[in-house]
């Protein structure tokens, strides 16, 4: 069954709708909505305003020209029959997604944005346009609400090991990635100017956070302080937003935990204490790593390609945790999943058996690469704090 059409966004032509450019991937751009001089939350909903009332707390998700996405429809629909069933709360546990419908007009104003913010995108993506779609889709806004809230963003990643890793293995599938990456961006660098050392240091002083850490946390006392000692939670004034790469930066700084505290001088206490219960206590990450598990436990070449491409799915999706003040001066917690796509497995399925070849014949997993680079991996440490 085709996932339902909520809003037919060419009604919005009469309702002073401006769109602001929030934020773009290879295959979809994010735009806010802006209705100048109207507080939408205000508005009564008659039928000329309902169209507003339903943008409320959205974003619009359109397509890029030029790639090989699947369309909105059918990306919705996977989403609605594939992710949602895995979680026994789907309104709390995934962030939101609804069809609309798009036209030239609405494309042609889009793309005026884009034009405008051209500079300021990133270098491999300017000059990218929004498809001329019949259909984009509302996301629910994770955002922070009030500039005094805590964002918590990052990527679970594998929360699993990965079935085929040998069995010898001294890092997770994600560390065993980071290091292929760095070594990767290492060698590179180094055949393009053989005295940059200055640089491999760079890439070697800090290398990524583990992400099995924040699992790691409902359990570990040693996992839950590395967690909040990487969010920099006492002071934290700048965002750790992820930055791509550079001549000056190969590998790019992508930490797996990104605290969006920009603009505050200090975290609120009672926000602190309510981050660090739901690392503790939420049920968000066990069920994330149950669905991975049961989809892909297999050795490779025996799991079904439609549950592989699911499993792959859930470990690329991204985790947002909002802690805000309730309207009864309480804190409230929001953890959700987000970037569920559906994936081309039949596109996808070479490159990703040949990584892995990569990561175990280049000794990746078990740590033995040459030149070795150290990772943060939630194994090596419990290693050496073992030995």
């Amino acid at each position: 069954m085709s996932p339902k059409l909520v809003a037919d966004l060419t009604y919005l032509k009469g309702a002073d709708c401006q769109f602001r450019f929030i934020g773009e991937g290879a295959a979809n751009i994010v735009f806010e909505f802006i209705f100048p001089g109207k507080d939408i939350t205000t508005i009564q909903d008659d039928g000329d305003s309902k169209i507003l009332k339903i943008l409320q707390g959205k974003l619009l998700r359109v397509p890029k020209a030029n790639t090989k996405a699947f369309p909105h429809p059918e990306i919705l629909q996977y989403w609605e029959s594939s992710i949602s069933p895995l979680f026994d709360n789907p309104q709390e546990d995934l962030a939101q997604q609804y069809l609309v419908r798009l036209d030239n007009s609405i494309v042609s104003e889009l793309n005026a944005v884009l034009e405008d913010e051209d500079a300021q995108r990133r270098a491999d993506f300017q000059g990218t346009k929004v498809a001329e779609a019949e259909y984009g889709m509302l996301v629910e806004d994770m955002r922070k609400k009030s500039p005094t809230d805590l964002l918590l963003e990052f990527k679970p990643k594998w929360l699993t090991p990965s079935p085929t890793a040998p069995s010898t293995a001294t890092r997770c599938r994600n560390c065993a990635r980071e290091a292929y990456r760095i070594h990767k961006s290492l060698r590179s660098a180094s055949s393009q100017s053989p005295s940059s050392d200055q640089d491999a240091a760079a890439l070697l002083s800090n290398p990524p956070f583990c992400p099995l850490e924040c699992l790691a946390a409902q359990s570990s006392p040693s996992s839950l302080a590395r967690v909040i000692e990487s969010m920099n939670l006492s002071a934290t004034s700048a965002s750790l937003d992820t930055e791509p790469a550079t001549r000056e930066n190969p590998t790019g700084a992508q930490p797996a935990v990104s605290l969006d505290g920009e603009g505050m001088e200090e975290v609120d206490e009672r926000y602190r204490v309510a981050l660090v219960h739901w690392l503790q206590t939420n049920s968000l990450l066990p069920k994330l790593r149950d669905a991975q598990e049961r989809l892909d436990p297999a050795p490779e070449g025996t799991t079904d390609k439609e549950e592989l491409a699911l499993a792959m799915t859930l470990r690329d999706c991204t985790c947002f945790v909002r802690i805000s003040e309730d309207t009864q001066g309480g804190v409230k917690v929001e953890a959700k999943l987000a970037d569920l796509d559906k994936k081309n497995w039949e596109a996808k399925l070479e490159y990703w058996k040949e990584l892995e070849e990569e990561l175990k014949e280049g000794g990746y997993y078990e740590g033995v690469e040459v030149p070795r680079v150290g990772t943060r991996c939630l194994w090596e440490v419990e290693g050496e704090e073992a030995s």
